[in-house]
């Protein structure tokens, strides 16, 4: 096993409008770039290029960084993980295999970006999911919260500094998810999220 802080915390372009949430970042040995879902089988950044319809020209190294943070700031969207300071076991990239030491700190988040409106969980099964953190997160500020039961996507909402913050669970972009539901349903649900 090996502690693990997060390598980027978080990228939120000015006036963003919605925050993706996550677990934590692969292990490393399956990285192509240096930034936010970096194995290319994952399927987030298919669906963000989509949304915006174009193609990704880069699969690593720095152009793909600089694409992708490109395609943040046209959508207003930022993106985060709930992992702040993990342990991993088996140097595996499941979130099974992922402990908790410290979350990120969602608020601060919020306070630095005030025009964050809505919050994109991309997992809610298992033990260890994003939406599941997010929870634990609140819990340890004193805050109970339960998701509601249901289908995703399931839409729910917090009071966070004088204001309504909507809170959504969606399908996970990763291939271990992805036989669920298809690439182009994925695509309208996080289009529809991101973009309504």
């Amino acid at each position: 096993m090996q502690e693990e802080l997060h390598p980027w915390n978080w990228f939120a372009p000015e006036n963003s409008k919605t925050l993706i949430i996550g677990t934590f970042p692969t292990a490393r040995k399956n990285w192509s770039f240096d930034f936010f879902y970096p194995n290319k089988a994952n399927l987030f950044w298919k669906i963000i290029a989509q949304i915006l319809n174009t193609e990704l020209q880069y699969i690593s190294g720095n152009p793909a960084t600089e694409e992708r943070k490109i395609l943040l700031r046209n959508l207003n969207l930022a993106v985060t993980d709930m992992g702040k300071h993990i342990i991993r076991y088996e140097n595996s990239s499941l979130d099974e295999n992922l402990a908790v030491i410290e979350y990120m700190d969602i608020f601060r988040i919020l306070d630095e970006n005030p025009t964050i409106e809505k919050l994109i969980f991309t997992s809610s099964s298992g033990k260890v999911s994003a939406a599941k953190w997010f929870t634990e997160f609140l819990a340890s500020k004193g805050i109970k919260y339960r998701f509601p039961a249901g289908k995703n996507p399931i839409r729910s909402e917090m009071h966070y500094n004088g204001k309504n913050i909507q809170l959504v669970i969606l399908y996970s972009p990763s291939p271990r998810a992805a036989n669920r539901i298809s690439f182009e349903n994925l695509v309208e649900l996080y289009q529809r999220e991101i973009l309504g």
